[in-house]
């Protein structure tokens, strides 16, 4: 007895929504996203005018500048997490999260980032460069690169560094790496803020 050619047809198509959907099942993608300073106590009012401070695009090199987590196997090989991917673009994820962290620690009460909101003149303008900025094979996650201030207001200088911050990762989950990604960008968001309190 042979099955007709509608039948066939009919059961071809199940087959192929089954494997689709069991497809669909084994490689379901997982969304991260950086988190804020915990635990942060209110910052004193200052005791004088804070100048405006804008925070610039992250520049990423091109492997870091994608949707999917990326670490390290070894010197020489990358990790694209094809599974695990940022809620957001990376730079911003991290430009929003130095904006949270600067506020929380009272950076200035005026501070925004690009593009910069109707009516916001920034007096200072805060440029991070990173070159690195994921997990290596011996569990720590580092953060590579630059800052620069660069003062816009009469008679005022820039200011720039350079930055090599790492942090250990509690596991090699996803979830753990992004958490130490988050404690190196609150590490990074201090050291702005003490830069930007010492200007005159």
């Amino acid at each position: 007895m042979t099955l007709s050619a509608t039948l066939r047809r009919r059961l071809l198509l199940l087959v192929t929504v089954a494997f689709v959907a069991g497809c669909g099942a084994s490689s379901s993608v997982s969304y991260y996203s950086l988190g804020t300073m915990p635990d942060v106590p209110a910052a004193p009012v200052p005791q004088k005018a804070r100048p405006a401070i804008g925070i610039a695009n992250v520049m990423l090199p091109d492997y870091l500048d994608r949707p999917q987590l990326v670490s390290r196997s070894d010197a020489h090989q990358m990790n694209i997490e094809e599974y695990h991917r940022w809620a957001g673009r990376l730079q911003d994820e991290i430009s929003r999260v130095l904006l949270e962290n600067l506020r929380l620690l009272g950076a200035s009460p005026r501070i925004d980032r690009t593009p910069w909101p109707a009516g916001f003149k920034p007096e200072i303008i805060v440029t991070v460069q990173l070159t690195t900025f994921e997990a290596f094979p011996d569990g720590t996650v580092r953060l590579v690169g630059s800052v620069t201030l660069a003062d816009l207001r009469p008679s005022a200088t820039p200011a720039s560094w350079n930055v090599h911050l790492q942090e250990p990762a509690a596991g090699r989950a996803p979830s753990e790496l992004v958490a130490a990604q988050s404690r190196l960008v609150a590490a990074l968001s201090r050291q702005i803020n003490d830069a930007l309190a010492r200007r005159p």
